[in-house]
């Protein structure tokens, strides 16, 4: 293959983009999409509720745990490389979940599913990062941004579909079985249209930061993500209360390595960036809430309203439309006014908040009321809302925050950022998950888990205003990018 001039855009980045935006899109899908699907696999593997959690926790916890040190192999060995050989393992991992024959098969496939998805989400910010010119940046971080925001309502929407329609009698087996038609298309194109763009001193791989991140993450997220479900024993917390001394362990590490010349896994520089340091606020706040919605509202679909999963995921078409029209106008206007889309989508999403805890505490009814019963209306326009704001919103702020991170340290500078996102989507899930347990206490009905929801979602609210009020600290303009680094033929 012949590299391109550091000055010359590869003339098939936008289609080597499109190939490599199946990946994330995949990997979104398959974190929402399980939610509808849990009942099924319970009824068909003999799951207990405890295991139909892992099936959701260990996904988002190999996610978590090891995207940084995903975002530095490709940094080390090339972006390219390593996100095909991670799009391949994410593929084997769905087909090994779609064949579970126990519960127990299922878990360890999901953990292997989400470490995949892991090594795959940082290469894709970084090669939009160093293979597009400063110009096209923001339109290629908006197309991202599409992908991501309308894989969350694909998922749960899609889960509700293939279900009802049981193809080829296969239920929810089929709902990771379509990763590999999907993804080995995706595979191939980015095989032929992604060239290997490397920086030409590249990062060496630091395996003690990668050691202390794995324990300082491990301890922050397994009790998070699995401890609090069990009332806390006394193993979560004591491994909780290790955290702290994990990361200050593994920030001293980094600090150490710098210092004698090495590769830290986290440069301490990419802090020094005050747009990507503000950037990393912002995106803690926002996803601390964005992370538990469907949730809280799935469970209120489903449990307090007894739907099934067809009409559960009818519900969220307001959102999934809204995200696509508002991803869709910012792949256009993005690039010209990052502030309108920015501010304006975070305003968005606010109001939309406001308008579902509303409707679920003001609005009530029977569970048999249909769509058309006032708070569904509500709940649909603020879904709306909501999803105009998310659609808004996710393209402009990655390359908000990544805008002057070096090129060498791309992948790890993603990494870090999908770190963030995880643990503070984690966070927010134990969070909101109690004051809505709390609220609910005793009672049944759906007037009871209506008001349990707005509980619930008040905390969202609060969350995404805090996200706003940051946003009002990042650069109005995107800091010029990184330069492109010569590429190597593969």
């Amino acid at each position: 293959m012949v590299p391109s001039s550091p000055t010359v855009p590869d003339p098939r980045r936008w289609i080597g983009l499109g190939a490599a935006l199946v990946a994330p899109f995949l990997g979104v899908v398959d974190f929402f999409v399980l939610n509808l699907a849990l009942p099924a696999i319970e009824r068909d593997l003999g799951a207990t509720y405890a295991q139909l959690e892992l099936a959701i926790a260990l996904y988002g916890l190999g996610n978590a745990v090891f995207v940084v040190t995903g975002g530095r192999l490709g940094d080390a060995y090339g972006r390219r490389r390593v996100f095909l050989a991670g799009t391949l393992a994410f593929l084997c991992a769905s087909v090994l979940v779609a064949l579970a024959p126990s519960a127990w098969f299922l878990l360890g496939a999901r953990l292997l599913q989400g470490v995949a998805a892991a090594i795959l989400f940082p290469q894709v910010l970084a090669l939009v990062t160093v293979l597009f010119p400063d110009h096209e940046r923001p339109r290629a971080f908006a197309w991202f941004g599409l992908t991501v925001a309308t894989a969350m309502v694909v998922g749960v929407v899609l889960g509700g579909v293939l279900l009802h329609l049981d193809v080829a009698g296969l239920g929810w087996r089929a709902l990771f079985l379509l990763n590999v038609p999907i993804g080995l298309a995706g595979f191939e194109v980015a095989r032929r249209t992604l060239h290997e763009v490397r920086s030409g001193d590249p990062l060496r791989l630091d395996f003690a930061g990668v050691a202390l991140a794995t324990l300082a993450l491990v301890a922050v997220l397994v009790p998070l993500s699995i401890g609090h479900e069990r009332g806390w024993p006394p193993w979560s917390i004591a491994l909780l209360s290790s955290s702290a001394p994990a990361l200050w362990a593994f920030l001293r590490a980094e600090r150490a390595t710098k210092r004698r010349g090495g590769d830290p896994l986290v440069d301490p520089a990419l802090f020094r960036l005050a747009g990507y340091r503000r950037g990393l606020l912002v995106i803690a706040s926002y996803f601390l809430g964005a992370g538990s919605l469907l949730l809280v509202l799935s469970i209120f679909e489903a449990s307090g309203l007894g739907r099934d999963p067809l009409r559960a995921a009818l519900s969220f078409v307001p959102l999934g439309c809204a995200t696509f029209l508002a991803s869709f106008l910012a792949t256009g206007g993005a690039a010209r006014r990052p502030a309108l889309f920015l501010h304006g989508g975070l305003a968005s999403l606010v109001a939309g908040l406001g308008v579902i805890v509303l409707a679920l505490a003001l609005c009530d009814g029977p569970a048999d009321a249909g769509f058309g019963s006032p708070r569904d209306v509500g709940l649909a326009a603020g879904l709306a809302l909501y999803g105009f704001g998310n659609g808004a919103v996710s393209p402009v702020l990655y390359s908000t925050i990544l805008a002057g991170v070096p090129a060498r340290s791309a992948g790890s500078a993603a990494g870090v950022l999908a770190t963030v996102q995880q643990v503070a989507a984690a966070l927010g899930v134990v969070l909101i998950g109690l004051v809505f347990a709390t609220a609910l206490g005793r009672r049944s009905g759906p007037d009871a888990y209506a008001h349990a929801a707005a509980w619930a979602l008040s905390v969202n609210v609060a969350s995404m205003v805090a996200a706003a009020l940051l946003a009002l600290r990042l650069p109005r303009r995107a800091a010029s990018g990184p330069t492109l680094a010569p590429a190597e033929p593969v």
